[in-house]
C-alpha cells in the first residue's frame, strides 16, 4: 500500500495534462542532475569546460550548455557517450516500470569506466 502522495500521484496520473507537466518537470530534474554530475566530474580532474569539450570532440559552447542550469538543453546519447568517455566514466541508463517510477527517484549516476 502506497503512501497517501503515491496514491495522489497515481490518480492524478490518469489526467493527460497532469502527466505531461510530471513528465517535464522529471526532465528538467534530470537535465539539472546531468548537468551537475558532468561538471562536477570535470572540475574533479582539474578540467576547463574548453579541456573536456576538446577530449570530448565537441565545442565549449555545449558543454556550457549541459552544465548551464538555466537552459534546456539535453544532450544527445551520442554526446554524452564521448563525454563520458573523455571523463574515463561509463553511462547507465535504465528504464523504471510505471509504479516503480512513480515512487522512487530518478537515478542519475556517473562512475568510473574500470
Amino acid at each position: 500500500m502506497g503512501s497517501g502522495i503515491e496514491e495522489f500521484v497515481a490518480q492524478e496520473m490518469k489526467d493527460p495534462a497532469f502527466r505531461m507537466a510530471f513528465s517535464e518537470a522529471r526532465t528538467k530534474r534530470i537535465k539539472k542532475g546531468l548537468g551537475e554530475m558532468i561538471r562536477k566530474a570535470r572540475e574533479s580532474q582539474g578540467l576547463s569546460q574548453a579541456a573536456l569539450s576538446k577530449r570530448a570532440r565537441t565545442t565549449q559552447a555545449v558543454i556550457s550548455r549541459i552544465e548551464n542550469l538555466n537552459t534546456p538543453y539535453l544532450p544527445s546519447v551520442r554526446v554524452l557517450a564521448r563525454l563520458a568517455g573523455a571523463l574515463g566514466a561509463h553511462i547507465e541508463i535504465a528504464f523504471i516500470p510505471g509504479e516503480r517510477a512513480i515512487s522512487s527517484k530518478d537515478r542519475l549516476r556517473v562512475s568510473s569506466g574500470t
